[in-house]
């Protein structure tokens, strides 16, 4: 597997797990309130911006490669949504987790384009 690729992807479970386990930890130990903060969002949501333009530069060309550039933008774009929106923590938590599978899956599509083309081998 590709390194930011697979970078890319762990983040994406980083920010599931962020969403989904964070409120029932937060819940039981309540000194981690600090990671829910809003500076934490846009952190996350930075670093996936950074990894993914990195990993794209890699990533095939043509329609294929048009198509996953497009799907990575929409899921960055969608965790930039869920971390500066002034939206309902429900909601917030919706668009960070359809954000986070759309872009894990861009980066697992890209790898296995990659890898079937025989190209870009990092």
């Amino acid at each position: 597997m590709r390194r930011h690729d697979a970078i890319g992807i762990g983040l994406s479970g980083l920010c599931l797990v962020h969403c989904l386990a964070l409120p029932v930890l937060i819940s039981v130990s309540p000194a981690l309130f600090w990671i829910e903060s809003e500076w934490t969002h846009f952190g996350l949501a930075m670093l996936a911006l950074l990894v993914s333009v990195i990993a794209m530069r890699n990533w095939v060309g043509g329609v294929r490669g048009m198509v996953l550039r497009w799907m990575a933008a929409i899921a960055v774009g969608l965790l930039f949504y869920g971390a500066l929106a002034d939206i309902s923590e429900l909601a917030e938590q919706g668009v960070t987790v359809v954000g986070a599978i759309l872009l894990a899956l861009s980066h697992s599509m890209a790898w296995i384009a990659a890898r079937s083309s025989g190209a870009h081998r990092h």
